[in-house]
């Protein structure tokens, strides 16, 4: 496709004489989501999406019994008014739009759901609900559901991609803004929109994009944003399927368009390259660790270091060297405050993986936030910006160059371009389903655990998916 690190100022498309885009984005994307069959998608894709659907369930069904996850399911129960659309591990049922919003929220829940490097955001938890909740009320097959889920997964990625690291470092969440179009292409392939429609979806879902990075400092309102990201995507489907119209180049337009207003980088245009042939779907990856993901490869090389005998009581000092995106993401100071900052800062991480070896659900609990000895280690550690790392650009933003000096004299040194559960690092699907099961396990029957597992590998032979969304309530504990 194109240069992920390429950089084109300002985000202006080419227009025509007439001062119009030169080349109609939103239309096009909208008639390739309305058209898009199973026959069109390559296997491989086909079979990744399958990992992130099993992924993005357990981090739902985990995110669900969190604070967050109980105050966004109890909130949308509230004022719901009843539905068909289920909650993960609640007996009730809600509207489309109010699933969509408390499982979105859930599933971005403990920074645990799956990641576009270059996109940089969180696809599965802003396609998924609203595909999801959709699909069951809706009553439509398996097969369509998986399609929806991919034309959710490949429009939104391109669109983050275009708007890249200047939109991204301008303080936009992207999992807020970009998320919008995920879920919207979505749900205009479950609801069958022809390509105006699907088109004016398209439209309405960019007008919603939204999200402050200030959340990442403590906020619950991180989690929100893929909730509300994936409510937004439906409220622009259903709309627009009813004859709501929304911008046809919402995404290009050259004043308040996407990429003009929430300073994309490149030229919209590129959103089109490679549009059904080369797959960006292809390059997300699941994260192994309950962090943000610019924490990971640091996390990847104290692992590396911790097998070569580095330790939190040898260690005299730890330098951390990244990009500017991710200091940004996690090189600010920690101070103790919750388990969303702590999941968001690289000290914390650092120190919770030298101290207790892991980074994931166990190292972030409230007892560890302020505990004396991952402060005390915390002081060891320092994390810099090199600028030689921006120069790989988007699809390299996780680079780090790390160095351990041993209290004995040693020094340790190594360099991770890429997280471990990356698309360039890829877990077998061996480990994608321990992790579900780990998810899982506290909340629902095992029964229930081995039928979302069976049902997801072969959905798209499912008739309709109520007994997949019958499992994903079967919540052993009522909350």
């Amino acid at each position: 496709m194109k240069n992920h690190g390429e950089i084109l100022s300002g985000a202006v498309p080419a227009l025509d004489p007439a001062g119009r885009p030169a080349v109609e984005v939103t239309a096009s994307l909208g008639r390739w989501v309305a058209q898009l069959d199973l026959s069109r998608i390559p296997a491989e894709v086909i079979a990744l999406i399958k990992g992130c659907i099993l992924d993005s369930l357990g981090c739902g069904i985990y995110g669900a019994s969190q604070p967050w996850g109980r105050i966004a399911a109890d909130a949308v129960i509230g004022f719901s008014g009843g539905g068909r659309a289920s909650l993960f591990g609640r007996a009730e049922k809600v509207s489309v739009p109010d699933a969509a919003l408390a499982n979105g929220t859930a599933i971005h829940g403990f920074e645990l759901d799956d990641l576009h490097l270059a996109g940089m955001c969180h696809p599965g938890a802003v396609t998924l609900p609203a595909a999801l909740a959709a699909a069951e009320t809706e009553a439509v097959t398996g097969k369509n559901f998986l399609v929806a889920v991919v034309a959710g997964y490949e429009a939104g990625i391109r669109v983050g991609v275009c708007a890249g690291t200047s939109h991204a470092t301008s303080g936009y969440h992207a999992t807020g803004t970009v998320g919008t179009i995920c879920s919207a292409a979505a749900v205009a392939r479950v609801l069958g929109l022809d390509a105006i429609r699907a088109t004016h979806a398209l439209g309405i879902s960019a007008t919603q994009a939204a999200g402050l990075y200030s959340a990442r400092m403590g906020a619950m309102s991180k989690r929100f944003h893929a909730g509300r990201a994936a409510q937004s995507g439906v409220l622009a489907a259903y709309f627009a399927a009813r004859g709501f119209t929304g911008s046809e180049v919402a995404i290009e337009a050259p004043f308040g368009g996407f990429m003009s207003t929430l300073h994309g980088q490149s030229d919209p245009a590129t959103i089109l390259t490679g549009l059904g042939e080369d797959w960006e779907t292809l390059r997300v990856g699941l994260k192994i660790h309950a962090s943000c993901g610019s924490s990971h490869t640091t996390v990847d090389a104290l692992h590396e270091m911790m097998a070569r005998g580095l330790t939190a009581d040898n260690l005299e000092h730890l330098t951390i060297r990244m990009c500017k995106k991710a200091m940004l993401n996690v090189g600010w100071n920690y101070k103790p405050a919750s388990i969303v900052s702590a999941q968001m800062n690289g000290y914390y991480v650092a120190a919770v993986k030298l101290l207790e070896g892991a980074a994931f659900i166990d190292q972030f609990r409230e007892d560890l936030l302020a505990d004396p000895r991952i402060l005390r280690i915390i002081e060891r550690i320092e994390y810099l910006h090199d600028p030689e790392l921006d120069l790989g650009g988007a699809a390299k933003r996780h680079a780090v160059k790390v160095e351990a000096k041993l209290k004995d004299g040693r020094k340790l040194e190594t360099v991770i371009e890429q997280r471990r559960g990356s698309a360039e690092r890829p877990v077998p699907t061996a480990e994608i389903e321990q992790k579900f099961r780990l998810l899982a396990s506290n909340h629902l029957e095992p029964a229930a655990i081995d039928r979302i597992i069976s049902i997801v590998a072969n959905v798209e032979h499912e008739s309709e998916l109520g007994p997949l969304c019958a499992s994903l309530r079967a919540c052993r504990q009522a909350h």
